[in-house]
């Protein structure tokens, strides 16, 4: 009788899913433009002005799965524009591609799974060939410990696996931590293209980075597009990038990634 009842369970938590509505017509229209042009960052304007939401994803498990088109941090805009733009305007395939860009195993959703450093999303999306490395002769390496998250909850008591986030932070830390300085970032500006990804490193050494948006080019210089915690919205920076990088002293450099499958 159990088994019957957790199958029945699990049949309408996908039927349920399945009818979910997430992608009004405006925004599907506003999809198929940017897939017209093949450029993400149309579709990234469609959210400007939307409001900046820090901590909206679960502090534990059980694991939620955060869904809104309507706020955003600076990491879950850039996972809801591009798994928006890979779906195609379909609400299931929107689903499917946020959860790959979000958790390590799609298929076990639970807080240690969920890719809380930005450095575990894009070897993730790397592998899978979402995403490619923008290579620099400015590139230099270093060695960073990685291990901010599980000592920030070692004494929290909450429902999470503080073995298992090490686990995670040890695999991290086995590779070097290539960035572009943020004194040479004005020496690759001609190698950037329009809706790069970019990624500001910090300086700690306990973590990877602080920061991230897409670049766009305007008024003859590059710009951020992001959901700022300063200006606590979506919007473009005013300062362009090289200005920007100026006026944050705690980050190091910025790394670069391309998205793959913008065709």
């Amino acid at each position: 009788m159990r088994l019957i009842f957790l199958l029945v369970f699990s049949l309408f938590c996908q039927l349920t899913w399945a009818q979910q509505k997430w992608i009004p017509l405006d925004l599907q229209s506003r999809i198929s433009l940017a897939q017209k042009n093949q450029n993400h960052v149309i579709l990234a304007e469609y959210f400007i002005g939307k409001p900046y939401i820090a901590n909206a994803l679960s502090s534990e498990n059980p694991e939620k799965i955060y869904f809104s088109l309507e706020d955003f941090d600076c990491v879950t805009f850039i996972e809801n524009v591009m798994a928006l733009y890979a779906s195609k305007g379909q609400d299931s395939l929107f689903r499917k591609y946020l959860i790959y860009w979000r958790y390590s195993d799609p298929k076990d959703i639970r807080f240690e799974t969920r890719n809380h450093y930005f450095t575990s999303a894009m070897e993730q999306l790397i592998r899978g060939r979402m995403v490619i490395r923008i290579p620099s002769s400015e590139t230099l390496e270093i060695k960073k410990t990685f291990t901010f998250l599980s000592k920030y909850y070692q004494n929290k008591q909450k429902n999470i696996s503080i073995a298992a986030l090490e686990q995670v932070e040890a695999q991290l830390r086995i590779s070097s931590f290539g960035y572009i300085p943020s004194a040479k970032v004005k020496n690759i500006l001609s190698g950037i293209k329009e809706g790069d990804i970019i990624s500001f490193v910090s300086k700690r050494n306990d973590l990877d980075v602080q920061h991230t948006g897409f670049l766009t080019f305007r008024k003859g210089n590059w710009h951020l597009l992001h959901a700022s915690q300063e200006q606590k919205k979506v919007c473009i920076s005013d300062k362009n990038l090289v200005d920007y990088l100026k006026s944050h002293p705690s980050f190091l450099g910025i790394q670069l990634f391309r998205p793959n499958f913008i065709k």
